[in-house]
């Protein structure tokens, strides 16, 4: 949808310009300027979605581990190829023992089950929160696909 919007306002940019009006013969199967503004609904409704991202410490059988969750909400849609990424912060005190970064990816799907979910093991020694970088993109369903990015800090007490 974004992209017949930027192609109009393209259009019509060239058409005043007089770069669309100089070209004589129409191109085949074209509807012209007027055709291709009645495909662009600008009064159509925005559709309303997000993702919520929230992160917590849990400590099980002498592991611990920083939980990342995704939760789409609205008409929203967690995809699964390019997936979720999240980068932990380096910093002494913590020793992350997983490689960085974490991809979660399913190329055999178009979109999670929601909601998602990356757990990292970690190792806190000095008791203070611990920073995570999250990636992720989302398509609000017949609407549009957007990316997200944001660091989440996590307490550990």
């Amino acid at each position: 949808m974004a992209r017949r919007g930027a192609l109009v306002v393209a259009l019509a940019l060239l058409w005043g310009s007089g770069e669309v009006a100089a070209q004589s013969t129409p191109l085949p199967g074209a509807a012209g300027i007027d055709g291709l503004l009645d495909q662009f609904r600008a009064d159509a409704p925005e559709q309303q979605g997000s993702v919520r991202l929230s992160a917590w410490i849990e400590e099980n059988e002498g592991t611990t581990e920083v939980v990342v969750l995704f939760e789409p909400e609205g008409k929203t849609k967690l995809v699964a190829d390019p997936g979720i990424t999240v980068t932990p912060t380096e910093r002494s005190g913590v020793e992350w023992l997983i490689p960085s970064p974490v991809r979660e990816v399913d190329p055999t799907t178009d979109y999670f089950t929601p909601p998602a979910m990356v757990r990292l093991p970690v190792r806190i020694s000095d008791g203070e929160p611990v920073e995570v970088r999250v990636e992720y993109a989302y398509c609000v369903i017949d609407f549009q696909c957007f990316f997200g990015e944001e660091t989440l800090t996590v307490a550990t007490r």
